[in-house]
């Protein structure tokens, strides 16, 4: 049975890097275990911090991800001071909370809010789990298509620390 609702963004799906060396059949069979998500303007899709266990792809619309500029442990958990990370389009066919797919029990790493109306497909973990069990062929490729994608943003975050590391060096110093 087809997900009628986001079988019609086949073509977009083809684009996200999640399905790299995917046919369309097998981004099809996958598409069927996803959910359909509208979320209004300004409103948070996920928080940071929190037990959840989806992965999230922005069909349409556009995201900022932020994260806490404080550890929790020493300031008052209430604080709000958050930093812009990133903002995310459709066009840039981006996915997030691949992470959770992968942890025992995970715990978001930013929050994610929606600047504009927004359409996610939603994977559950459980879903997921079960039914690339049931196709390794399909779980290995996307497995890997997730591990490509950690790898690229762990390279991004090690040039950022760096840069930061850099700057406070130098402040300390000047």
């Amino acid at each position: 049975m087809q997900n009628n609702q986001l079988i019609q963004y086949l073509p977009f799906f083809k684009k996200v890097s999640l399905f790299n060396e995917l046919s369309e059949s097998q981004i099809t069979k996958l598409i069927n275990l996803m959910s359909l998500h509208e979320v209004k303007q300004n409103q948070v899709i996920t928080r940071e911090g929190a037990k959840e266990d989806t992965l999230f792809i922005l069909l349409k619309g556009e995201v900022e991800i932020s994260k806490a500029l404080l550890l929790p442990m020493q300031f008052n958990p209430n604080t709000k001071q958050e930093k812009s990370l990133i903002i995310l389009t459709e066009k840039q066919y981006p996915f997030f909370g691949e992470m959770a797919l992968l942890e025992e029990q995970p715990e978001r790493s930013a929050s994610i809010t929606a600047l504009h109306a927004c359409t996610l497909a939603v994977l559950k973990k459980k879903d997921v789990i079960d039914f690339l069990n049931k196709d390794p062929m399909i779980g290995s490729l996307f497995y890997k298509n997730i591990a490509c994608e950690l790898v690229k943003r762990l390279k991004k975050s090690n040039k950022d620390i760096l840069k930061l590391t850099t700057a406070f060096t130098l402040a300390l110093e000047g």
